[in-house]
């Protein structure tokens, strides 16, 4: 199950770059099948699609990490809070909403913050896949960053944008910290 997230990421853009390529991919090759597409669309090359076709490998990527960490969360949760709404007459979905919901919060809450880290620094995904391109359609602050820094040579520019990111990310996770700490008042 944890395949696709520990694979190296170079195996899975080359795969993702294969799977989303114009002449040869399983995508296009699938959709004209289907009657959907006439033509190939060219998913890599293209500046409406580039960032999107980035966007989910990244998603596969992380989809087994996030299952594992709500699945840890749910087998936490207290049986007896799940017998007692069943026994005053709660539904499936009345448990879900009052039960499961509110008492997974702090879990979906830091899947979100590192979800958000771990994409915030995707680098080598977008690198293989596309390099940024087409005309920097698909541009990430560290992709940014990396060009500044080690394409045009100029390195202050490069820290400076790395140094953005670091407080960006402070921030966010600042505005975590705050609402954690919020909630915990309660």
């Amino acid at each position: 199950l944890l395949i696709a997230w520990m694979t190296p990421i170079v195996i899975t853009a080359t795969l993702f770059k294969w799977l989303f390529s114009s002449d040869y991919g399983i995508f296009n090759y699938l959709l004209m099948n289907l009657g959907i597409i006439d033509q190939p669309i060219d998913w890599l090359t293209e500046k409406g699609t580039a960032l999107y076709t980035t966007i989910i490998a990244n998603i596969w990527i992380g989809i087994p990490f996030n299952m594992i960490i709500l699945l840890s969360g749910l087998q936490s949760l207290p049986k007896e809070l799940y017998e007692a709404a069943r026994i005053d007459g709660a539904g499936r979905i009345r448990q879900f909403v009052y039960i499961t919901l509110p008492l997974m919060k702090p879990t979906i809450m830091i899947l979100l913050m590192l979800g958000i880290i771990y994409t915030f620094k995707v680098f080598d995904l977008i690198f293989i896949m596309t390099g940024g391109g087409p005309v920097n359609a698909s541009t990430v602050l560290p992709l940014y960053a990396y060009k500044l820094a080690f394409i045009q040579f100029d390195f202050s520019s490069g820290a400076v944008v790395a140094s953005i990111m670091f407080i960006i990310l402070l921030l966010l996770s600042s505005i975590y910290l705050w609402l954690i700490r919020k909630e915990g008042a309660y």
